[in-house]
């Protein structure tokens, strides 16, 4: 019993230990940030623990520090985070295999990078069980929420430039974006979610500029899948020919929570 405890736990930190690596990178300035927008350490860690969007987390400080409105601080986290629902569509199929409380106990608690792990494992049909999923949801999450707490009790006593903190979020996004498949949807959605920004913050509609950001940003996609392409008239949008040249065995990659 000791022992295939042992290797289940070898097994699942080998799978981990990248993972909170990088949670411990992108959670200490996480956590100034929300020291900045007034959490406490303890305060922290239980929003860490407990939501598991890390965007959302910098989006929410963010927005507080520069006077956002709570309902679009609300709107904007919630846009976000509706990822996490096309997250569970795409792994239900493979969580069939265990019983329903472990189901639930997945679901309940997986980041995007325990989602990828998880999905990958499942798909090639290792030998990964319940035990293990579930176990790098706890490993993975608990490094996330000491990191935020460790850095909301760092921003509490140092004075670190809000500025500095907050490009840890642009720049988890701009590798988000650049992680993407290049294709024609994707940068009409990323111009016009950009674009949309700047007219807001011209205008001073700064408090709706996320929201809206993300709304235009989906249409702009979908209507880029919608056009024909140069030179075809069966209305693909380049999405199929780009799948077509990848290579058969990727899988799926993380992101911030």
């Amino acid at each position: 019993m000791r022992e295939a405890t042992r290797t289940t736990a070898r097994k699942v930190l080998s799978a981990a230990w990248p993972v909170m690596l990088s949670y411990v990178a992108v959670g200490l300035p996480c956590g100034v940030l929300a020291a900045k927008a007034g959490m406490t350490p303890l305060v922290n860690f239980v929003l860490s623990l407990t939501f598991l969007s890390g965007g959302g987390q910098f989006m929410m400080s963010n927005l507080w520090l520069a006077g956002t409105p709570l309902l679009s601080i609300i709107a904007s986290v919630a846009a976000i985070s509706t990822r996490f629902a096309l997250y569970s569509a795409s792994l239900a199929p493979y969580l069939k295999r265990f019983g329903r409380r472990q189901s639930l106990a997945i679901a309940c608690c997986y980041t995007e990078e325990a989602y990828g792990i998880t999905l990958s494992r499942l798909a090639s049909r290792d030998a990964w069980t319940a035990h293990h999923a579930l176990g790098l949801n706890v490993c993975v999450q608990l490094t996330w929420a000491v990191s935020c707490a460790a850095g909301a009790a760092l921003g509490s006593v140092v004075d670190i430039p809000t500025a500095i903190a907050g490009f840890a979020m642009t720049s988890l996004f701009i590798y988000l974006l650049y992680a993407q498949p290049h294709t024609r949807g994707t940068v009409c959605t990323a111009l016009g979610a950009a674009v949309t920004v700047a007219l807001c913050k011209w205008n001073g509609l700064a408090g709706v500029a996320v929201p809206l950001a993300a709304l235009v940003g989906v249409a702009a996609g979908m209507a880029s899948g919608l056009a024909p392409r140069r030179g075809g008239g069966d209305g693909s949008n380049g999405e199929e020919s780009a799948a077509s040249a990848e290579p058969t065995g990727s899988s799926p990659g993380g992101g911030a929570q």
